[in-house]
């Protein structure tokens, strides 16, 4: 039996045999889990009862500090509450499809008397003044069909207020000397016609292409019959190039219903699902979708997971059949949801539909894991020639670099920043002030740093490889502390800023790398990045010391006070050129303050 937390326990026992959605939270009350369930009492029940042979469940459970349920009427309504919560709070361990950025619908205005199309990311008012279609996951592909569209079905893609009856603007835009705009801001079209190009445009986003070229021949005829051969020639140039298209696509059946092919592909840390778009029989369109969370999860929840929120998110008709490469967990409550359009065949032309579909989701992952090997090698190599041209016993792939600030002798700070495999790690970064160096002293601060970090130092945060910034004697300094401190799996090298000249420990001649060379600008990079480091914050403790010590020197202001001052002038020259009033603004400070202040600024010209 799991353990069972306090505020949980007793909610276990109140838990209504009603379907609906539960969420689970954590310590800090973020919601970490959402799911449906048929029966709240027995689903919930079951996280704390027996064992789980999924690992990211049995973690997830040892999160829950509490939970919270929201009853719905049916499944099916729980089924859609679910897929909308997790889309809105995206929980750590509820699988997810990739939000790396939204993926753009078309958009249809139809509620203007002239609707104009668009691609857009932005979603509004669903299912009342626009009409959407997508998402779409090949932006580029969406866009170069949106370019050919616009010649056979020419709407507009201003955004031109353009009413009903007289023409309101003069002259058309170029896209109407183009052709891919019949130009109703100027009266070229009447309301019905331009409502037909847009019925035929939302047919083919739709996939039922013979109804446009039924459409499309009536009026060819109906242009033809009244002697109007230049327009009926645009009709039938308009259905030459549908059927072009319609050549131009594989068809895999004869019907004209719409299919989608769902294959799913995991491995690891990495899944993907593709969808396969058949419409009028012909195959228009490949989406592919990573999913998070989904390691340690089975194809069956990943299809699952996917579904719900696949289905959501879309915005046309179902369509005729969904095919699917593997059952999903709770597919009775699915294809009720999705009105028993889901099937999971077994042979035939569907089934080698859904190998297509099960290839590309393979070789989504496939491709996402080569790209991964790229970035990683564009860190590596560079790592590894290190260790290759400095002789190193080991690969240098945590490396940290020490830089010491000092400005005429004042205000001494050494600075440390971490790298791994090459990449700055900046939560492991370090300032150091001095607290036994006085003066100018880089030998000093070099060791009193060394001592400080290695005397603090976590194991699993240790270095392979210590560069510091100088020459020969200041890596003959450093190296000799760690020899002190009986350190020996921690190397350690200087570079020196004349020729970027490398030296190792006991050896008398440096090292030139080669000005290409990868290996040359980690270690410049790393150097560069402690340095700026280092200043950076010299900068700002001479500045905060200039900013206070001059209004210490006046009687009766305290810190308090002086903290408000500073807080509200930014800096002791804009309280100088401030009124005795402005300054009179501060919280806690009169009349005769203010006039201190202000006189004592003054006299001192700060």
């Amino acid at each position: 039996m799991q353990e069972v937390p306090g505020k949980v326990k007793d909610k276990l026992k109140l838990l209504p045999i009603s379907p609906g959605v539960y969420i689970m939270r954590d310590e800090a009350d973020n919601i970490i889990y959402i799911g449906k369930a048929k029966v709240l009492r027995n689903r919930v029940r079951s996280y704390f009862t027996g064992t789980h042979s999924d690992l990211k469940t049995q973690e997830m459970i040892t999160k829950i500090a509490d939970l919270e349920y929201i009853l719905t009427k049916t499944e099916d309504q729980a089924l859609e509450l679910e897929a909308n919560l997790i889309q809105k709070y995206k929980p750590k361990y509820n699988i997810a499809l990739k939000d790396d950025k939204r993926n753009p619908f078309i958009k249809i205005t139809i509620k203007e008397p002239f609707p104009q199309v668009f691609i857009t990311r932005e979603l509004q008012n669903k299912g009342s003044k626009y009409l959407y279609f997508g998402p779409y996951t090949d932006t580029k592909a969406l866009r170069k069909t949106m370019r050919m569209l616009e010649w056979i079905f020419p709407i507009r893609t201003c955004t031109r207020n353009i009413p009903a009856g007289e023409p309101v603007f003069k002259r058309p835009c170029i896209n109407y000397q183009l052709g891919k705009c019949t130009a109703p801001c100027i009266g070229k079209i009447s309301v019905e016609e331009y409502g037909k190009n847009v019925t035929a445009l939302i047919h083919f986003l739709r996939g039922r292409n013979q109804d446009i070229i039924r459409d499309l021949t009536g009026r060819m005829k109906e242009n033809s019959a009244k002697l109007n051969f230049e327009e009926a020639a645009k009709f039938r140039d308009k259905i030459e190039n549908i059927q072009r298209l319609n050549r131009s696509k594989n068809m895999f059946f004869t019907d004209e219903k719409n299919r989608d092919i769902i294959g799913v592909y995991q491995e690891g840390k990495r899944a993907a699902v593709a969808v396969l778009k058949i419409l009028s029989g012909k195959l228009l369109n490949k989406e592919i979708y990573a999913m998070d969370n989904a390691d340690g999860k089975s194809l069956q929840q990943i299809m699952e997971a996917f579904l719900k929120q696949y289905y959501l998110s879309r915005f046309e008709e179902l369509p005729y059949r969904i095919f699917l490469q593997v059952k999903p967990e709770d597919l009775p409550a699915l294809n009720k949801w999705l009105k028993n359009k889901l099937i999971i065949p077994q042979k035939g032309d569907n089934k080698a539909l859904i190998t297509i579909a099960k290839e590309n989701a393979f070789n989504f992952v496939e491709e996402e894991k080569l790209e991964y090997l790229r970035k990683s090698n564009r860190t590596i190599f560079p790592i590894k020639e290190l260790k290759d041209k400095l002789n190193l016993n080991k690969l240098p792939r945590k490396m940290i670099c020490i830089d010491i600030s000092t400005i005429q002798g004042s205000d001494t700070v050494s600075s440390l920043v971490f790298f791994e495999n090459g990449k700055p790690k900046k939560k492991n970064y370090r300032h150091f002030i001095m607290e036994t160096v006085t003066g100018q002293d880089d030998f000093a601060s070099m060791e009193e740093t060394m001592r400080r970090y290695l005397g603090k130092i976590e194991e699993n945060e240790k270095p392979d490889l210590i560069v510091i910034d100088g020459g020969k004697g200041q890596l003959g300094k450093s190296y000799n502390i760690l020899k002190e401190e009986k350190i020996t799996d921690i190397e350690i090298i200087s570079l020196a800023k004349r020729i970027e000249e490398v030296f190792l420990p006991g050896s008398k001649n440096s090292i030139i790398l080669p000005r290409n060379s990868s290996a040359l600008r980690v270690l410049i990079k790393i150097r560069d990045e402690a340095h700026r480091f280092a200043i950076t914050f010299h900068r700002k403790r001479r500045r905060k010391r200039t900013l206070t010590s001059e209004l210490d020197k006046i009687k009766g202001i305290g810190e308090e006070t002086k903290f408000l001052l500073l807080k509200q002038f930014g800096s002791v020259d804009n309280i100088r050129n401030a009124s005795i009033i402005e300054i009179m603004a501060v919280k806690g400070i009169g009349k005769k303050s203010a006039e201190k202040i202000s006189k004592y600024l003054l006299k001192n010209n700060i």
